[in-house]
């Protein structure tokens, strides 16, 4: 039989009949692959190559038309696309248009979840098992459920609230534990440790199966060797903890042994109940860049550059292209700043300590920073706590992620009144990460909460004010910035900008003809609007920063509507709910005729992208989008006013 090649994959049934040499080569020759391809596109490199025996093991063992799997994250899927057909594709990974860098159901009914975020994949994979269960027509019982997680997310607390109610439910699942001590960075808390001596039992593994083989051969013990087993095992091996649970557990076992993998599935679908097999891995396996630098090359970005977005030139090209900071970056040198000032400054991150820029602190205050691991609920509250202690804790955390400890934020943080500041990285659109990941809804999810303040930084210096401001004025903040570089100084110097206080505006360019109101990084791209609408439709925009979404200037609103007829919103978030509702919202209730233009994400989900520029373009948030909408919107405006009609009605621009 000849070797299979990746591009002879159309099914996982191609892996039927070959040879134990012919899998092992396939391993190989996907591991070339993936660092190839992934080099080229961009990607999780690392998470991918330290899995690719496991998931050839498991498509050989089960049936995945039949069974069903679920990967947690799934930032570890591309060996799995592969086996399902996809290699064709994979020039595409992340690219506009092309395969998504995580599981997703548009793409293969072999993807069960289109997945993202973390610890899910047990608790999803319990639904699928119920929704299963009594449905064999054969002989083989009811369909296996595997649900793919990682040491880091199986960290999380709902992780463990699902491994719970499975042991329960004595639910026909398999649980594929791959530890290979790394999220993103290296796994931290006390189940890490755990799984740790886990890790270095192997020696009392072999240990016990030597006592077992040894106690069938002495007269008198075969009829306890059950006990005398349970016994021996919960001495030497730590693991026994699931088992306590009611989950069988198995492991440390060789994650790169395909033979090994293979047998232990198929020993583990003899057990009754939920089944934890254990597995060792080496994140990185296979590419030394990978190994040796497991955090750097956790996420790589292309080496070839994306393609170039058609744009109108930029008055600020010229500043744009100095070498800008990234917002993180910012970020994580203004809270070394504040902590040198301030004792009482803490930082806190789950999991994400390289994402949120919080390295060099973590190096110069290790007792001031803490890394909680895969848990946002926990992070929250905790903060929460330390508030009530007097610290001042920032909590950076990923727009997307806070979502995920949004019931904290309620109870334990905003209802409260503590002092805490939400760091949110990534707020706005997210290019290549796609749909699990656009920071998009934490002003809709956090505005409705009384006392909290929501501030967007528009350039680095505002950053640094805003950063200050909500750790010395005290209160819930919540600041967000989006993934890419910040201008250094965008308008004027600190010394003639407003003070830094909940609720006031800026004005940063005159107008006779209408008014927009832009919150964050749009700020920018409203300017570079107004100019070319003056420049070629010589109509004459004044432009402000709102600053704040919650509260807003409602003063500078109401002046705005009394002097202007049309007022725009423009804002890197969904437009239900968001900075343009909140701003509608308030001309409401002043009960003043003016006609609003609301612009921001349209109100579906956003698919990747090569590069966030491109979803701005799409979400008609680029200036030239903003320009045409603006300048035909004024025309009927015009007309409609000499015709004497009413022009109050709000408009939204979501295609």
């Amino acid at each position: 039989m000849k070797s299979l090649r990746l591009a002879q994959l159309t099914s996982p049934a191609d892996l039927q009949g070959r040879t134990m040499e012919e899998l092992e080569s396939l391993c190989a020759e996907m591991r070339t692959g993936l660092v190839d391809k992934v080099l080229d596109s961009g990607g999780h490199l690392g998470s991918n190559l330290g899995v690719v025996e496991l998931v050839v093991a498991m498509h050989k063992v089960f049936d995945f038309r039949r069974d069903r799997v679920v990967f947690d994250v799934s930032h570890q899927c591309y060996p799995h696309k592969i086996l399902t057909g996809r290699w064709s594709q994979f020039s595409s990974l992340r690219q506009t248009g092309g395969l998504s860098g995580f599981c997703s159901r548009e793409e293969s009914p072999f993807d069960m979840l289109t997945a993202g975020h973390a610890g899910t994949s047990i608790s999803f994979g319990l639904g699928l098992a119920e929704g299963l269960r009594g449905t064999a027509t054969d002989d083989e019982g009811d369909p296996w459920v595997v649900s793919f997680i990682g040491d880091a997310s199986f960290g999380a607390g709902v992780s463990f609230e699902g491994l719970n109610q499975a042991a329960d439910r004595n639910a026909r699942m398999l649980i594929v534990l791959n530890d290979n001590e790394w999220s993103i960075a290296r796994s931290v808390g006390a189940l890490a440790r755990y799984l740790s001596r886990i890790r270095q039992s192997k020696t009392f593994h072999s240990l016990f199966e030597r006592m077992t083989d040894i106690a069938h051969r002495l007269p008198g013990i075969g009829n306890r060797l059950d006990e005398i087993g349970e016994v021996v095992r919960h001495a030497l091996v730590p693991g026994h903890i699931f088992e306590e649970l009611g989950v069988n557990y198995v492991g440390p076992l060789d994650g790169h042994d395909v033979a090994g993998c293979i047998e232990a599935f198929e020993r583990a679908k003899r057990f009754d109940g939920p089944v934890l097999l254990h597995f060792l891995t080496e994140k990185g396996r296979g590419y030394d860049p990978a190994v040796e630098h497991s955090e750097r090359m956790h996420g790589v970005s292309p080496d070839s550059a994306a393609p170039a977005v058609a744009k109108v030139p930029r008055p600020s090209d010229k500043v744009a292209s100095l070498d800008c900071k990234s917002y993180t970056e910012i970020f994580g040198e203004a809270m070394v700043e504040l902590a040198a000032e301030d004792s009482r400054v803490h930082a806190i991150t789950a999991a994400m300590v390289t994402g949120t820029g919080l390295s060099a602190f973590a190096e110069q205050y290790p007792e001031r920073f803490h890394d909680t691991g895969i848990t946002e609920q926990h992070a929250v509250a905790m903060v929460g706590g330390m508030a009530t202690a007097g610290l001042r804790p920032v909590a950076a955390i990923y727009s997307t992620f806070l979502q995920r400890g949004y019931d904290q934020v309620f109870q334990e943080v905003a209802l409260q009144k503590e002092n805490v500041v939400f760091a949110l990285d990534r707020g706005g659109l997210v290019g290549q990460d796609g749909a699990t990941h656009q920071g998009v809804f934490d002003l809709a999810f956090l505005r409705t909460f009384p006392h909290m303040i929501l501030a967007s930084p528009r350039d680095e210096l505002d950053l640094h004010r805003m950063l200050r401001a909500g750790v010395q004025d005290g209160g819930s903040w919540a600041l967000r910035w989006p993934r890419g570089k910040a201008q250094p100084c965008l308008g004027p110097p600190a010394d003639l900008r407003p003070e830094m206080k909940p609720g006031v505006a800026e004005r940063l360019r005159e107008g006779a003809d209408g008014a927009v109101f832009a919150l964050g990084a749009m700020v920018e791209i409203a300017l570079e609007a107004a100019e070319i609408l003056y420049r070629d439709h010589q109509i004459s925009f004044e432009v402000w920063d709102a600053r704040f979404c919650k509260p807003l200037d409602l003063g500078v609103i109401a002046a705005i509507v009394r002097r202007h007829s049309f007022l725009a919103t423009v804002e890197e978030h969904a437009l239900p709910a968001g900075f343009g509702s909140a701003v509608a919202e308030a001309v409401a209730d002043l009960g003043v005729p003016c006609q609003i233009s609301r612009h921001g994400v349209p109100d579906r989900f956003i698919e990747h992208m090569t590069t966030r520029e491109e979803q701005l373009v799409v979400c008609k948030l680029d200036a030239q989008s903003l320009v045409d909408s603006w300048a035909g919107s004024c025309a009927k405006s015009k007309a409609a006013t000499d015709l004497n009609q009413p022009s109050g009605l709000a408009k939204d621009k979501t295609e």
